[in-house]
């Protein structure tokens, strides 16, 4: 037995547990794809993390590999790339919001993007159709559900050795020859260079020379880093002591001063904290840029299910939505606060398009036992498109692990005159306090 090994399955298992703990800052399932050159070990791969992860607790399933279902009898052909990639996308966006804690792709965009690679050096697809093919594969909607490309590779000649091991004929065909095999791992290769970048995270993993076991130990360590910044990702903090000298009113302060004040604040000491460490500490405050939706003069009512687990914790409706804010967001203080939020609604609303975004103010309610460890950016986000506003009455707005949440516009002086009976959350409360005094316009 190697003790080497043996010893990194048990970090592997101890961390995996640890950030198991950690699941429930989750919006939706941490997405991993695997992709790469034939016999490189990645289907032995998949079910090894499948297995490592779901004997560590965490609910994982597997997006089968397309290929053995294609009707289509041309593999390699435009048309069978293709609708191996479309109904891999149909069966990830049918699983990403469900109960699901990790989702397993064998074989999706990243893949598709190493064929149409391969297909174009090799003249079958014009550089018009490559063009075309690689906008739709790469439209940001699910190319960032892709958190981790896993890419395998093997030498062309140790893929052969793989392939002819149990075999009685050594005859090569229309893939397993050494040409073909060369070619597919220089599309690989090519694939990473120009779009690995536009991935949350690629690991290329070469598994020539290498034993299976401490191939995918291994490789297991590194899917445990992309899925620990997943689940605990670095957030925008302010040390408490600089929120409490910020001037607080009933709830909130707003108006260009408060926007001012808020946006110097968060400039001159904002720094990023993992988000565990943040949730405990009472030294430090997290930031969090919300924003309302208004339309002709109302405001969107967001009212959470029962099973939402923030219904006992922050009251049953509210008039914004808000999120954490990454390094992902860029440096400007301002720019880092309204790219986060219009990422969020744009996700979270099902909206296609931004729409324009005006700072108000700022909440903080200091007494509340949760509320009090997040300082809210207050936002307006004018939705200017009457076609919008209907869909969004009509919208369920779905999420994972019990959450959900439905709503409508209604008029300013009818919220606040049913707060209680609504049982709005606190910064909402002091949101309307001040719309309908006209102090925000």
């Amino acid at each position: 037995m190697d003790m080497n090994i043996e010893s990194a399955v048990e970090k592997l298992d101890t961390r995996a547990q640890a950030l198991r703990s950690q699941l429930a800052y989750a919006s939706r399932a941490f997405v991993i794809e695997f992709a790469g050159t034939p016999k490189s070990g990645k289907s032995t791969a998949v079910e090894a993390i499948r297995h490592f992860l779901s004997r560590s607790g965490f609910r994982v399933h597997v997006l089968t590999e397309r290929a053995a279902l294609c009707p289509i009898p041309m593999k390699g052909h435009l048309f069978f790339n293709t609708w191996c990639a479309t109904s891999m996308l149909a069966e990830l966006l049918e699983n990403v919001e469900t109960e699901t804690d990790v989702i397993i792709v064998d074989r999706g965009l990243f893949d598709a993007l190493v064929w149409m690679t391969l297909q174009e050096r090799r003249g079958e697809l014009t550089s018009d159709e490559a063009r075309a093919i690689e906008a739709f594969l790469l439209l940001d909607r699910w190319r960032t559900l892709i958190d981790l490309a896993v890419v395998m590779n093997v030498s062309a000649d140790e893929a052969l050795l793989r392939e002819t091991a149990q075999r009685i004929t050594r005859k090569s065909g229309s893939i397993m020859n050494p040409e073909v095999l060369a070619a597919i791992s220089d599309s690989v290769q090519e694939a990473i260079t120009r779009h690995g970048r536009r991935f949350a995270a690629i690991i290329d993993h070469k598994t020539t020379g290498r034993k299976v076991r401490e191939s995918n130990v291994d490789l297991a360590s590194k899917v445990l880093d992309c899925l620990k910044e997943f689940l605990n990702p670095e957030i925008l903090v302010v040390p408490r002591h600089e929120i409490e000298r910020l001037p607080l009113g009933a709830g909130g302060t707003f108006g260009n001063a408060a926007v001012e004040s808020a946006h110097r604040c968060v400039r001159d000491y904002g720094r990023f904290m993992r988000r565990a460490e943040a949730e405990v500490s009472p030294d430090f405050i997290q930031i969090v840029p919300c924003g309302l939706l208004s339309y002709d003069g109302q405001v969107f009512l967001f009212q959470r299910k029962e099973t939402d687990p923030k219904y006992a914790l922050y009251g049953r409706t509210t008039i914004w939505q808000g999120c954490h804010v990454t390094r992902a967001g860029g440096s400007d203080t301002e720019a880092l606060l309204r790219g986060s939020l219009q990422e969020r609604v744009s996700r979270s609303l099902f909206l296609s398009r931004v729409f324009p975004i005006e700072p108000l103010g700022y909440c903080w309610d200091r007494e509340g036992p949760h509320s009090s460890r997040h300082f809210g950016v207050v936002y307006r986000i004018r939705i200017d498109n009457p076609h919008t506003a209907v869909d969004l009455r009509k919208k369920e707005f779905r999420k994972r692990r019990g959450q959900g949440m439905i709503g409508r516009f209604d008029d300013i002086g009818e919220l606040v005159a049913k707060q209680d009976e609504l049982n709005l959350e606190s910064w909402s409360r002091a949101i309307l306090t001040h719309l309908r005094s006209g102090r925000l316009v």
